[in-house]
């Protein structure tokens, strides 16, 4: 350039660092107010998932019941090949025809299907009238006189994210509903789902 020329340079394109800081500590802010929104809705969505994982369990034993007009068995199972003890249905579970009808995969049952059990901590309840820690469905598609509830508790105990499946003697399954508005679903009897 030449000393006399008046020409005005054009402005260096960029952020100062003045004002890249300001826009990293509001960006600082709206992610420490979205974090715990955000864990919450994760928290949700995985409770929805187990719910939705023994759903299709139970339809499918219901389903093929039917279809091979014999008992089905679902049970938990670790392994993904025989049943576990009462209540460790976090660890996954088995579906398969029960020719013997005794509750129990024997070499002579056809596998069905295998589900992985939950990832973190959270625990899977299952009651049912005749206290068995299987439910059998028959080739009518009725529960073998097992009507009951699964429930869902997370890792962490809270009522607002258990879930509950209702089942009725026709093996029909509906999601037990929050009635009261308050964030915790009711059993069949209408009281707030606990995690024990």
């Amino acid at each position: 350039m030449h000393p006399h020329d008046t020409r005005v340079c054009p402005p260096a394109a960029g952020f100062s660092l003045t004002e890249l800081l300001v826009s990293l500590a509001i960006l600082a802010g709206l992610a420490s107010l979205a974090g715990p929104g955000m864990v919450r809705l994760v928290q949700q969505e995985r409770s929805t998932a187990a719910l939705n994982q023994l759903l299709g369990a139970v339809h499918l034993a219901r389903s093929s019941a039917i279809t091979r007009g014999a008992i089905v068995t679902l049970c938990p199972s670790a392994n993904g090949q025989t049943c576990a003890g009462r209540n460790r249905w976090h660890e996954g579970a088995i579906v398969f025809s029960d020719e013997d009808r005794d509750g129990r995969r024997d070499p002579d049952d056809a596998l069905l299907r295998a589900l992985p059990g939950f990832p973190d901590s959270s625990r899977v309840y299952w009651r049912s009238f005749r206290n068995k820690s299987y439910l059998q469905i028959n080739g009518r598609g009725m529960t073998n006189w097992q009507n009951g509830h699964f429930l869902y508790c997370p890792a962490n105990g809270d009522p607002r994210l258990a879930r509950q499946l209702i089942l009725n003697a026709q093996a029909r399954v509906r999601k037990a509903p929050d009635r009261d508005g308050d964030g915790i679903a009711e059993d069949a009897n209408g009281d707030p789902l606990e995690c024990p």
